[in-house]
């Protein structure tokens, strides 16, 4: 499995696995943090694959990121490559 950290004064984030897939409530706290996470979703949205993770925002800004299973550890590289995680390790 992989662990990873992230800044809390800039971002919190809760995960929640399902069945096939993973769901992450994203709270931004900078709009810093809300520039990186729009270009990850920009990024995503760009590739080939449309439902490899989906994006959804409510109206008090909250991100909720759906991942499919298969796409969890590529979401979680591409979190870290634009500075939204702070570290990304493989748990033993």
């Amino acid at each position: 499995m992989v662990a990873y950290t992230f800044n809390e004064t800039a971002i919190h984030i809760e995960e929640t696995p399902n069945e096939k897939d993973v769901t992450f409530r994203v709270e931004i706290k900078s709009e810093a943090m809300r520039d990186r996470i729009k270009e990850l979703r920009t990024y995503l949205n760009n590739d080939k694959d449309y439902t490899d993770a989906l994006f959804y925002t409510d109206q008090q800004g909250v991100f909720e990121i759906i991942v499919r299973n298969d796409y969890y550890l590529k979401f979680l590289t591409e979190a870290f490559r634009f500075h939204c995680l702070e570290s990304l390790r493989w748990n033993e």
